[in-house]
């Protein structure tokens, strides 16, 4: 492999299949890290920043045709893969220089259920000279498809959500109070935010959980529409929850930042679907950095990730859950103000970007 040349930036390839401004935990992740790779190195970035997997078709290939003249050329000393699904292009490339090839893995796209896609990551990952897993759970999958213990390294994703000033805070909260009436501070509101999809639960816990919670409670569903919006929408109208259930679907980046602020609970109660696993979550993160505490259900990454200023309840033990967000409902202020600090100092000590950016950069250089 090929070292950057001595008192020159390195010089790295970027190759984002997800990128702002789509919305998701990789896009988030990419972003934080190439707007912070720019101040250390030369970094080219080539982007997709459409939801719609039609657009693999075209984009892949032209990520293939540029990072073929850099590599074979000596453009580059590292090309970073920032998904699985880009890495297939790593044993194409492979032949052709000394480029450090990087690549991070998720989880979920090494349990793909189509035979071929799953094949393809496979490959593609044990191509690269480093891969990057964000979390024991997904170091353990990608082992089990045959990448050498050697090659991999657990970084986790950085966690750094936008913060609202103090006069925009109270601006934001009291447009969103009074156009869906609540009363944040007197009454007791719980969020759950994420895309509308089977792994995070929400359909479960309408059905399983919201009959077990004290009454008064009310819960706010955010995040992109899925697979599950419709029935959301149908079990919230059969159990007459519309007072206490709020579906707001995509919220603007000023209103999830008062969300995760101003609610008292982030919920997270995700379900295990084999071949769809949540290799780390970072919504969960994001509350928490905010000082609002997180109630999970144990479930593939959440437990590494809720460790400090949460709570992990069995899978799927809707009494046990609903019986701790009741427990902390019975906290004195002051003892949920100290959780609150809690959250807030585990979340900026481990997962800081600028922490992560220097763990990459380790890698890209080969350091690490």
């Amino acid at each position: 492999m090929t070292a950057p040349v001595p008192n020159q930036p390195p010089r790295i390839l970027f190759l984002a299949r997800r990128y702002p401004p789509t919305i998701g935990g990789i896009q988030t992740h990419c972003h934080a890290l190439y707007t912070r790779l720019v101040n250390q190195a030369q970094v080219h970035l080539v982007s997709l920043g459409r939801q719609s997997l039609l657009h693999l078709t075209w984009f892949l290939p032209y990520c293939f045709v540029v990072a073929l003249w850099a590599v074979l050329f000596r453009r580059v000393d590292a090309v970073y893969f920032a998904d699985g699904v880009s890495a297939t292009l790593a044993p194409l490339l492979r032949p052709l220089g000394p480029a450090r090839f990087i690549t991070t893995v998720y989880g979920l796209e090494m349990t793909y259920k189509n035979p071929l896609a799953r094949t393809l990551m496979h490959w593609g990952v044990r191509a690269c000279d480093k891969v990057v897993v964000i979390s024991e759970h997904s170091r353990r999958i990608t082992e089990a498809s045959g990448v050498p213990d050697t090659k991999l390294e657990i970084i986790y994703l950085g966690v750094e959500p936008l913060e609202l000033t103090p006069d925009e805070l109270a601006a934001v909260r009291a447009r969103f109070a009074e156009e869906h009436g609540l009363r944040f501070g007197h009454e007791r509101v719980l969020l759950l935010f994420g895309r509308q999809v089977p792994r995070k639960g929400m359909v479960e816990f309408l059905e399983k959980g919201m009959p077990l919670l004290d009454a008064d409670i009310r819960l706010l569903i955010c995040g992109p529409l899925g697979s599950e919006t419709a029935r959301l929408q149908a079990l919230r109208r059969e159990q007459s929850l519309e007072d206490r259930v709020v579906l707001l679907g995509p919220v603007p980046d000023d209103v999830l930042a008062m969300l995760r602020t101003s609610c008292d609970l982030f919920l997270m109660p995700n379900i295990h679907i084999p071949g769809d696993v949540e290799g780390f979550g970072q919504t969960q993160l994001e509350c928490m950095y905010a000082g609002t505490p997180a109630v999970a259900f144990a479930v593939d990454a959440l437990t590494e990730s809720v460790r400090e200023g949460g709570f992990l309840v069995d899978p799927e033990d809707y009494p046990a859950f609903v019986e701790q967000i009741h427990r902390f409902f019975a906290l004195s202020p002051m003892e949920r103000a100290d959780l609150g600090r809690q959250c807030r100092t585990y979340v900026r000590r481990e997962y800081a970007q600028e922490k992560i950016a220097s763990q990459y950069m380790d890698l890209f250089t080969g350091k690490a």
